[in-house]
């Protein structure tokens, strides 16, 4: 994806994950309690919040097998929650040697030419499957949440839950859930029609007793934002039906530039809207790596991007929404 050379900064992150999985969603920290075993019978909103703790209290490792555009790759992930503190190390197995690894406190990521970046996580980092904050009783207007019956995998015995969209503008997801752990086994990323875009699965999986500590609080995450209001000189008409802006913060650039960033959500998936005031050309129409779809325009000397783990219509819709008003 071509994307303006000011904006490298505020996309670090993205770029970071995007060379491994294309994965830019915010995950964080929650207690080292092991989830309850996950039965049949088990109501499926408290089977996703399961899901979520055992992803981040469980300490578990274990090869990954990712497929996207016809590509298989396989991964070796080491995931560790130690005195109270979370440790995450992605190694690829297969292709250019890429790696990525985690704490509280930094992202540390190699990329396929070898260079590496290094961000602030601010207590959060990217996880490979974004379950934080999934509430069920939110989500009814946009997807069909359904129990899909019973899997295996990586030889062990799984509960299967689809979120599954109701229109063309979003995505949604299909979990594989192990009844003894909670842990999410497999994780496909589908469209309306239940069309597997992208899947993630354990191939084989370890896990190791916790230490007996409680890891520090975790900050709230984007699906649990209060909706917030625009700066007044800009408006956001015609976005997506669902999507809410709930962050707006300005990220300074090294050129003394200063760009917004709009997050919107629909309390699953989410995207970004760019805002900078550049005479450079900058993306015009839309692009994409996988799953993560950007598109962009120029308005009033302002170049406009929107970027996120959406259809590419989402993208395009949000970016032709933008508006300017002048001031007298």
């Amino acid at each position: 994806m071509n994307r303006p050379a000011s904006h490298r900064s505020s996309w670090a992150a993205a770029l970071c994950l995007g060379a491994l999985l294309c994965l830019l969603a915010p995950w964080s920290v929650a207690t080292t309690q092991q989830a309850p075993a996950a039965g049949s019978d088990t109501p499926v909103g408290e089977l996703l919040e399961r899901m979520s703790e055992a992803l981040r209290a469980l300490s578990y490792e274990g090869t990954l097998i990712y497929l996207h555009d016809n590509q298989l790759e396989t991964l070796h992930l080491i995931h560790r929650v130690a005195a109270g503190y979370t440790q995450e190390r992605l190694v690829a197995l297969s292709g250019p040697v890429r790696a990525l690894s985690r704490d509280s406190r930094r992202v540390n990521c190699t990329m396929r030419d070898g260079h590496g970046i290094s961000v602030q996580s601010a207590g959060s980092g990217a996880g490979l499957i974004d379950t934080n904050g999934i509430d069920p009783e939110r989500l009814g207007d946009h997807y069909r949440i359904e129990r899909l019956g019973q899997g295996r995998v990586a030889g062990r015995d799984t509960e299967v839950i689809g979120i599954i969209p109701r229109d063309a503008l979003r995505y949604g997801y299909r979990f594989h859930i192990d009844r003894e752990t909670a842990l999410p086994l497999k994780s496909d990323l589908i469209d309306r029609t239940e069309q597997a875009l992208e899947q993630l699965m354990f191939a084989t999986v370890t896990f190791h007793p916790a230490d007996g500590t409680e890891p520090e609080a975790a900050p709230q995450g984007v699906r649990e934002a209060p909706v917030t209001e625009p700066p007044p000189q800009w408006r956001f008409e015609g976005q997506p039906p669902g999507f809410q802006l709930v962050i707006h913060h300005r990220i300074p650039q090294d050129d003394g530039v200063v760009v917004d960033h709009f997050l919107f959500t629909d309390r699953l998936s989410a995207y970004s809207i760019y805002v900078e005031q550049t005479p450079a050309p900058g993306l015009e129409g839309s692009t994409n790596i996988g799953a993560v779809h950007a598109a962009g325009r120029r308005l009033a000397g302002y170049q406009i991007t929107a970027v996120g783990e959406v259809p590419a219509a989402t993208v395009e819709a949000a970016v032709a929404g933008v508006r300017r008003l002048v001031e007298d």
